[in-house]
């Protein structure tokens, strides 16, 4: 039977405002005013930036988070329609605020966040019609240790539920910003077939610094396979079956915000596609590249076809020593 959504993307969503070409001095050399390159205001947040690069890449996705109901929540919701994401799924309560990260972009691509103030921002599991996976192909939790209550048992049920209807399920990580500990996310692993973190938020969990010893450790806790994120020197994927590090694109970047989060839902939209675990790595390190050519979480990848035209034209990099 064809499921109505190839993928259900859980997590946060937060209004993103972009700046460039502010000095790092600006808050204490003494002047009060800058002339900024540009100025970029769209959604953002780990499941909304998943959900809108699936969307681009001609996968059927659907965002399931809390979203106010004022002006960083309609514009949000109109950002969402434009790009194809289903907003069915979105829960609006009232006393719900979502917060609003400004987003400085350093000369070298780099970044640092200002997160503003929100409120009743992040789903409950009473918000989650558990029946509505059973229309899903892939359920993806955007990011662990920054979904609030659902942060591990919550998560971990969802997961469970969602596997049970036959769907896939894929974990992303976040740092830990509410001292969870490192063990916080054990009860979800057991039913993560994909869990794809970044190299310092694996560390922080297992204590290792070693590629295979990263893997090995969350193999061990029940995961399925392990896609490890390791920024400009690709990725690392390692299952009971197969390993294989996947080399780099070159690129000169703009903005490295949200690349993680493409290259969670290229992944995704590769399996999707039929594509073997080294194809879909492959495409998503080229997807997390060609987004850092521009500016925003996911406002330069346009299209599958755009990826893979990137694929053919771009240099890959090889990490000696591997």
């Amino acid at each position: 039977m064809d499921k109505k959504y190839d993928v259900i993307c859980i997590g946060q969503v937060v209004q993103d405002i972009l700046v460039t070409n502010i000095p790092e001095d600006a808050l204490t050399c003494g002047r009060d005013t800058f002339l900024a390159d540009e100025i970029l205001m769209s959604a953002g947040g780990d499941a909304a930036n998943e959900a809108s690069v699936l969307a681009k890449l001609g996968s059927r996705s659907a965002l399931l988070t809390r979203l106010d109901k004022l002006e960083a929540g309609n514009m949000i919701f109109d950002d969402l329609t434009r790009l194809g994401v289903d907003t069915s799924l979105l829960v609006r309560p009232d006393d719900c605020r979502t917060f609003s990260t400004v987003v400085v972009v350093k000369p070298d691509g780099d970044h640092i966040f200002f997160a503003g103030p929100g409120r009743n921002f992040t789903l409950e599991l009473s918000d989650v019609d558990m029946s509505v996976f059973e229309q899903a192909r892939f359920v993806t939790a955007g990011s662990l240790y920054s979904l609030g209550s659902l942060d591990g048992e919550g998560i971990a049920r969802i997961f469970e539920k969602a596997r049970s209807a036959g769907a896939v399920t894929v974990a992303d990580m976040n740092y830990d910003g509410e001292n969870r500990g490192p063990h916080g996310s054990d009860p979800v692993y057991p039913f993560t077939d994909y869990l794809m973190p970044s190299e310092n938020e694996a560390q922080y969990v297992t204590g290792e610094t070693d590629p295979d010893k990263i893997a090995d450790y969350f193999l061990a806790h029940g995961v399925g396979n392990v896609v490890l994120k390791l920024g400009g020197e690709g990725c690392f994927f390692k299952n009971g079956r197969e390993r294989f590090f996947m080399d780099p694109y070159k690129v000169s970047p703009m903005d490295t915000t949200g690349c993680g989060d493409n290259f969670v839902a290229a992944f995704i939209h590769g399996l999707l596609k039929g594509m073997s675990h080294e194809e879909a790595a492959d495409f998503a390190c080229a997807a997390g590249a060609l987004n850092s050519l521009g500016l925003g979480a996911h406002s330069y990848i346009q299209s599958e076809e755009q990826v893979l035209e990137f694929m053919k034209q771009a240099e890959k990099v090889k990490i000696l020593g591997r």
